[in-house]
Formats: C-alpha cells, sequence, structure tokens
C-alpha cells in the first residue's frame, strides 16, 4: 500500500510542506529550550508528591533501603505521600520508577560528586532532564511526525504542532519528579510504533518487541493506562499473532516483571501502597501526630456529589475542556463517527474514545478519590491520554481545516489552552487558574472549617484542675531574653477551697503568689478580671491582669488553627488548638505599640497550655520591635487527649 506522508498530503503543497517542516523543527527546538530554562528556575521538593519519590530514590542510594524514616525527617523532605508499614515509612508510589531513577542518581553522583542532601537543586534538574525533557522531546517528535502524515491541511498541521508542544497540562509537569510524563512519553513511543505496524503495515520484529517493552513501560507508570496496553495486544494479535506472541508478549513481560518485582521487595507484597488507601496503613498516629490522610484538608476531603464531581472535571474549575478547550475538537470529532471511521487511524480514534470513556468511568466511581488529583493544575489521571485525543482531531481538521468557521474557534481555543498550560509558574503542585477565579468570585469553597473555641477565651491559661488537689498538676514555661538571661513562668495546682473555687500558685522568675480562680466562670467564658481573685477576694492589680490575659488590655482570642507541635519534653506530639489576641496601646511618647499573644492550647498538659509567643510591633510601620517565645521545660503530668482520630 502507499504510505502516507507530509508530500501527499491533499491540501499541502511540497513547498508548505518544507515550510512546516522548518516550523516544526525551530517549534520543538523553541520549546525544548524554554522547558529546559523552566527547569533551571524550579526548586526541588516543591510538593509531598515529589518529595516521596526523591525520599524513595535518597534512600535506596544512600542507606541501601526503601524505608524512607530517616530522609523525611530532614527539614524540607517530609511528604503526606507515605505509609506505614511494619514500624517503618515508605512512599505511597509504586517503587519501580524510583528505582529506576536512583541508578541514574547513583551515576549522577559518581561522575560529579553531588548529592541530593547537600546540591538538591543541581542533582534534580539534571536528573529531571535525563528522565523528562529529553525522551518527552523524542515523543513530541514523533508525535509531530504522526501529525505531518495524516492531517492534510496547512492549518490542521501548524495548529496541532503548536498545541503539542505548548498548549496542555503536561507541559508544567516536565519540571518535576512524577509518574505522568515518563508514563506518557512512553505510550507515545508504543502508539507510534503500533501504528506503523497496523496502519504503514512496518511489521518487523522489532517493531512489535519495542511496541511491547514501551507499552508496558507506560502502564507501569500510569496504572490506568492497563486498558490501553491489553486493547493494544488485540490489535496487534489481529495484525500478526505470531509477531505479537513472539515479540510484544515477552518484551512487554520485562517492565511488568519488574514492577512487581520492585514492589515485593519494597512491601513484602505484590500489592501497591497506593491500593492500601483508607486503610491503617494510610490512617495512622506516629508519635502523637495523625497522619494527613486521617483528616484530609482542602481539595481532599472529596466534599463534592458524582454531578458536580463530573460537572467539574468536564467544564468546571479542573475541566479538560474548560482549562484546554482545544479537546473540544476531539469531542466534536468523535461526535462525527462518520468521518473518522473512514480515516486510516479509525482502530486508534475509537481506542482513544473508548480509553477515554473507560478511565473516566473508573474515577467517577471513585467517590472516596473525588479530590481532582490533589493539589494540582490538571486531572493528573487524565494526561495519558492526550496524545490520543491530539490524533483524534485531525479527521475533523481535514474535514473543515480551511473553513473560517472552524479556525476562528479553534484559535481561540488554543490561547486559553495556552493559557492554562502556562499560567503555574514554576510547579504542576498549584490551583488551576480557573480555580482560582471561581473561588475568589465564590462559586467554590474548598477550604477547611476553621476550629472554634467552645467559648470565649480572655486568657492564655486554658484550664484549671477539679477534685481534690492534684500534686503533679503543674507545668512550667521559660523563655530566653536577648542577653542570654531566662525568664519563667511556674503553674501549680494548690487545691480546692470550701468555697468551690481553686487556689493556683503562680511562680514568676522566683516570685511566688496564689491565686483563686473560679472554675465555673473560666468554663463560661469570662476574662480574668471576673474569674481570678486574691485569696482574700480583693481584685488583682492592672500589672496582673495584664498577666493574665497576656496583653495590656481585655481582648478575646480569635481560633487560628489546629497543630501538631513536637517538643524537647516528650517524643509524642502535643495537640494544639492556637489562638491569638493583640491590641494597640499607646506609650509615653504616644507612639501607638501592638501587642501580640500567640497561644498553643492544648487538653494534654497541665493548665490547657504549653507555649506562647509574645510580639510587640509598631501598629503604624509594622516594624517588629520585640519577640519572645515560651515554651514548657517540665511538667507534673501529662493528660490523656480527648479526640476522635482513633475511630
Amino acid at each position: 500500500m502507499n504510505k502516507p506522508t507530509a508530500h501527499n498530503s491533499k491540501d499541502i503543497t511540497d513547498q508548505q510542506s518544507q515550510l512546516i517542516g522548518w516550523f516544526a523543527f525551530f517549534t520543538l527546538i523553541a520549546f525544548m529550550s524554554v522547558i529546559t530554562a523552566k527547569l533551571l528556575e524550579t526548586g526541588p521538593l516543591k510538593s509531598a508528591n515529589d518529595r516521596s519519590r526523591w525520599c524513595t530514590v535518597y534512600s535506596l542510594v544512600e542507606e541501601n533501603t526503601y524505608e524512607i524514616d530517616k530522609i523525611r525527617q530532614r527539614s524540607g523532605w517530609d511528604t503526606i505521600d507515605l505509609v506505614r508499614h511494619n514500624d517503618h515509612f515508605y512512599s505511597t508510589k509504586p517503587p519501580l520508577l524510583p528505582r529506576l531513577v536512583a541508578e541514574i542518581y547513583r551515576a549522577v553522583k559518581a561522575a560529579t560528586g553531588l548529592n541530593l542532601t547537600d546540591n538538591p537543586e543541581a542533582v534534580s534538574r539534571i536528573i529531571l532532564f535525563i528522565i523528562n525533557i529529553i525522551p518527552m522531546g523524542i515523543a513530541m517528535w514523533l508525535m509531530i511526525r504522526l501529525i505531518r502524515r495524516y492531517c492534510e491541511n496547512l492549518f490542521g498541521q501548524l495548529f496541532l504542532i503548536t498545541a503539542t508542544c505548548w498548549a496542555t497540562l503536561l507541559v508544567p509537569f516536565l519540571s518535576v519528579f512524577n509518574n505522568h510524563t515518563i508514563g506518557t512519553t512512553f505510550i507515545i513511543y508504543s502508539l507510534y510504533l503500533a501504528i506503523s505496524i497496523v496502519v504503514e503495515e512496518k511489521e518487523k520484529e522489532w517493531r512489535y518487541a519495542l511496541c511491547g517493552l514501551f507499552a508496558a513501560f507506560g502502564v507501569c507508570n500510569e496504572l490506568p493506562a492497563a486498558a490501553y496496553g491489553l486493547a493494544l495486544f488485540f490489535i496487534l494479535l489481529k495484525s500478526d499473532r505470531k509477531k505479537t506472541l513472539a515479540y510484544f508478549v515477552p518484551l512487554a513481560l520485562v517492565p511488568l516483571g519488574a514492577f512487581f518485582l520492585t514492589n515485593y521487595h519494597a512491601t513484602g507484597g505484590w500489592k501497591p501502597f497506593y491500593l492500601y488507601y483508607g486503610t491503617e496503613k494510610y490512617r495512622f498516629i506516629f508519635e502523637g501526630k495523625p497522619s494527613y490522610w486521617m483528616s484530609p484538608q482542602g481539595i481532599d476531603q472529596s466534599k463534592d456529589s458524582f454531578p458536580v464531581y463530573l460537572m467539574h472535571c468536564t467544564i468546571g474549575h479542573h475541566g479538560i475542556y474548560s482549562l484546554t478547550p482545544i479537546f473540544l475538537v476531539t469531542l466534536v470529532g468523535w461526535l462525527t463517527p462518520n468521518l473518522w471511521w473512514k480515516s486510516k487511524l479509525n482502530k486508534f480514534h475509537l481506542l482513544g474514545l473508548g480509553l477515554t470513556v473507560i478511565v473516566i468511568g473508573f474515577y467517577m466511581t471513585k467517590t472516596e478519590n473525588y479530590n481532582y488529583g490533589g493539589m494540582s493544575v490538571a486531572l493528573r489521571w487524565t494526561l495519558w491520554l492526550i496524545p490520543f485525543w491530539i490524533l483524534a482531531m485531525i479527521p475533523l481538521l481535514n474535514r473543515f481545516g480551511n473553513s473560517i468557521y472552524l479556525k476562528i474557534p479553534v484559535l481561540v481555543f488554543l490561547c486559553v489552552s495556552l493559557f492554562s498550560a502556562w499560567y503555574p509558574s514554576n510547579s504542576p503542585w498549584t490551583k488551576p487558574w480557573l480555580f482560582n477565579v471561581m473561588n475568589s468570585w465564590d462559586w467554590i469553597d474548598y477550604s477547611s472549617p476553621k476550629p472554634k473555641f467552645n467559648q470565649k477565651v480572655y486568657s492564655w491559661i486554658g484550664a484549671v484542675p477539679g477534685g481534690e488537689k492534684n500534686d503533679n498538676y503543674w507545668i512550667r514555661l521559660e523563655a530566653q531574653n536577648p542577653d542570654g538571661s531566662t525568664n519563667s513562668i511556674h503553674l501549680q495546682d494548690a487545691g480546692p477551697t470550701a468555697a468551690g473555687k481553686r487556689l493556683v500558685l503562680v511562680v514568676r522568675n522566683g516570685y511566688e503568689k496564689v491565686y483563686l480562680f473560679d472554675v465555673q466562670l473560666l468554663g463560661q467564658g469570662k476574662p480574668p478580671i471576673d474569674f481570678i481573685r486574691n485569696t482574700d477576694g480583693s481584685e488583682l492589680t492592672p500589672e496582673e491582669l495584664s498577666f493574665f490575659r497576656g496583653v495590656p488590655k481585655r481582648r478575646a482570642y480569635g481560633s487560628s488553627r489546629i497543630r501538631y507541635v513536637f517538643t524537647d519534653i516528650r517524643t509524642d506530639a502535643f495537640k494544639s488548638h492556637i489562638g491569638y489576641t493583640y491590641t494597640d496601646v499607646k506609650n509615653g511618647s504616644r507612639k501607638k505599640l501592638r501587642y501580640q499573644r500567640d497561644v498553643w492550647f492544648s487538653q494534654e498538659v497541665p493548665f490547657g497550655v504549653f507555649q506562647f509567643e509574645d510580639k510587640v510591633s509598631d501598629s503604624n510601620t509594622k516594624e517588629l520591635l520585640s519577640r519572645k517565645l515560651w515554651k514548657i521545660t517540665a511538667a507534673g503530668s501529662f493528660l490523656p487527649r480527648q479526640t476522635i482520630e482513633e475511630k
């Protein structure tokens, strides 16, 4: 049969074909240059997602283990994408890719002397250039070859070449360590070979072998693409059963075998860690701090119903068609089967349509994972379908590519898609621009509910004991002064009174005094002037009131957030509810100063507080004038955490 080439396209002259060839060449070179420059501007370890993989790479090379216990303790390396297994931490990511990248890192380290902890920017950029940019450049070149062979008009070729290189949401992921660009790259390699075998009848054995190898490796990096690998097997089986079984299958088994072998080596089983989502491997409490997945935040809360989720996946804040409307051309093409069914690529157009329906349908059933791929500029699980979507535009462009009624909307679609692809400046781990717009207009809200206090809070003392005197109910806090000296506060239960009040011993820098606390009024949210008295019943001095309030004037504490804080006095973290208050006061020179106190309240320590910070700043200029952090240094006992986290 006559093999299609750029020169026998119906509407393209030889001169135009040469111009398109040069356009494609310079477009690809420009893209490779720009994306490389973008990589050089991108810092490493930008997201929990890629940190999870880098932790495994580091541990494999430096510690010869898949366990990431040590490296995650290093500042800037911790990640929420981890599981707790056999008393150790592991990345949730399938281990094959980190295993291969670890060997690249080993070679880079040996050749340059650089390492991931001392030189993270240099090492990560070298590796990402090797695994992301070079392979993707080759993949784009192959896609351009397919476009030039099967698109039959000048506008269509120029549009598709530009869209392939510049206008898809694969672009932001090329500067970070992820599985999507690598998976898509190898799926393109296999797709190119499959088309050459089935459509162009280039049935050399090596094509079947490489097609199997590349397809299977693509599937290993994009597990939803398993449907693609299976479908490709049957397509090639129909083309040539003997070569498919003798060459495609054995080479496909190589990466598949490596996938399961590395998974078994890492986990002790054949099941990847990420398939344990929702189990105790994801939901655990370690050293007093619950895993992120026990209480997901923001978009990970999976708030949306099925119709809302489907809407946002298609035309909403993460929508395929709202963010990259070039694929509306794909959709219209699919809806005109009389066009694509006559195409030489009809089997692959049908394959792309079927895979899209299968993948989107599958993820619509995963109601516990309605999070749009997490904090990301795209529906990450659809990125590997982009090559099929681009090729699916060809029949419509072949038929109507010379029509002004198609060109104008298509160019508008291209501009929007370009903006979406290049909106994230240096990382894909951010919200899409449309998400930010809709959020600013109050059309959507994925924020986590802000914690609230049970009552009004006017003092940094969060609790007072009840019952009999407890000699172990005491706490000591200390703060360092700029001159190196130490200030201290010691609070201790001094027992109940006959009138039902509570005596509290307060020692401030060695000065002792017992105060009378009305526990009931404290619980009702009254200010210190109401619930604290001298033991003789008299009111406190202004200085004492200021001490118990934390600021010079009475002002309620606002609720800020819940945090788990590690301290030097025990291994387990304290669960804290952070509150804050501030007040403006004019000093002797009539200068207005802002006094602010942030308090870490906790049910787990005597008197309900283990840390607070004082700041004084100029109210007008915001200049910080002083800062002092008070930390817990000792306590008589710790109290049980009253939460529902363990459920």
